[in-house]
């Protein structure tokens, strides 16, 4: 246990060292928000882009990963849905935002040093198969569950998921994937100036990202209804990874470490995502937005308590 601690505590120490900055104002307040788009639309699309031009033959079908982590997402959507309904007795109108923020993870600035960290190069191009499925697969789910809490089924919940759907084609994460992968196809190869530039900065985007994200941290308040953060730390940090790792390894045949990737990129805290997706419709803004912060802190235990057990279970974390 103490050796993965001390895998992922780097990690968690860059996230304190930017909270700490922005807290004491060492940082000005404007630098998270801006560093976390420098990363989110040049840095992080040159790693993947590099990850999928470079790649090898896929160990298996990508669609048996995006299967068991699109079940998994259906399987805690569902349970977080009834429990706002029916534990909570919240309006059928805040569901989606909860059962968002019970799945949406921070698989992006937090995801990727800590997977690349446990599995090494080999888990490159699950990480990319999964930030791709993320972003595509929630966000129109929530869109149209929240379209269909307040208006019901209509032109408008369609159309307001096809709007959805072509913001996301816009998105530089996906675009870095689809354009990577292309890429490959075409036997081009990347010339070695380029494969320089590109490394360069991509090896910038774990550092920048980490820091980015504690100095955004440091904005979100802890205010809510506190059974509600707890239904979505909850979910988020235990329910989710143990699904998508049963489905992983019992339903879908993932190899170990397709299998570790899945159950590590959905231990993630809450991601950012969630609280925008919450102030966008104005529902449940509080218990997230104390949910993103909050299970943050709290992931530094999960996640090693995550990479234990799958050490436990014989899947190759690295160590």
């Amino acid at each position: 246990m103490l050796a993965i601690f001390m895998l992922v505590a780097p990690v968690f120490g860059l996230i304190a060292i930017g909270w700490c900055a922005n807290r004491v104002r060492y940082i000005p307040d404007e630098a998270g928000p801006l560093l976390s788009q420098f990363a989110f639309k040049i840095l992080i699309p040159a790693l993947l882009f590099r990850a999928m031009a470079t790649m090898a033959p896929p160990a298996q079908s990508p669609w048996l990963l995006a299967g068991a982590y699109a079940a998994g997402v259906i399987i805690i959507w569902i349970a977080a849905s009834l429990a706002t309904l029916l534990a909570l007795s919240r309006p059928a109108a805040d569901a989606p935002a909860v059962a968002f923020a019970s799945v949406f993870g921070n698989g992006l600035l937090l995801g990727i040093p800590v997977i690349l960290s446990a599995f090494g190069p080999e888990a490159a191009t699950p990480i990319a198969i999964l930030v791709t499925c993320d972003s595509i697969l929630l966000w129109m789910l929530g869109t149209l569950h929240m379209e269909l809490a307040l208006r019901g089924v209509g032109i408008g919940s369609l159309a307001s998921t096809a709007r959805t759907v072509l913001d996301l084609l816009r998105n530089p994460i996906i675009a870095a994937v689809i354009i990577g992968t292309l890429w490959r196809w075409s036997g081009f190869g990347l010339p070695e100036v380029l494969d320089k530039l590109i490394l360069l900065l991509g090896g910038a985007a774990i550092p920048v990202s980490l820091t980015a994200l504690g100095m955004t941290l440091a904005r979100y308040k802890l205010i809510g209804q506190t059974p509600t953060l707890l239904l979505i730390v909850l979910l988020k940090l235990i329910a989710f990874p143990a699904v998508a790792l049963w489905l992983g390894i019992t339903v879908f045949g993932l190899t170990p470490v397709w299998a570790g990737v899945l159950a590590v990129f959905t231990s993630m805290p809450v991601g950012a995502n969630a609280f925008i997706f919450a102030s966008r419709y104005e529902r449940a803004v509080g218990s997230v937005s104390a949910a993103v912060a909050v299970s943050t802190v709290i992931a530094v235990m999960t996640v090693t308590a995550t990479l234990a057990v799958l050490q436990t279970l014989g899947l190759p974390v690295r160590v």
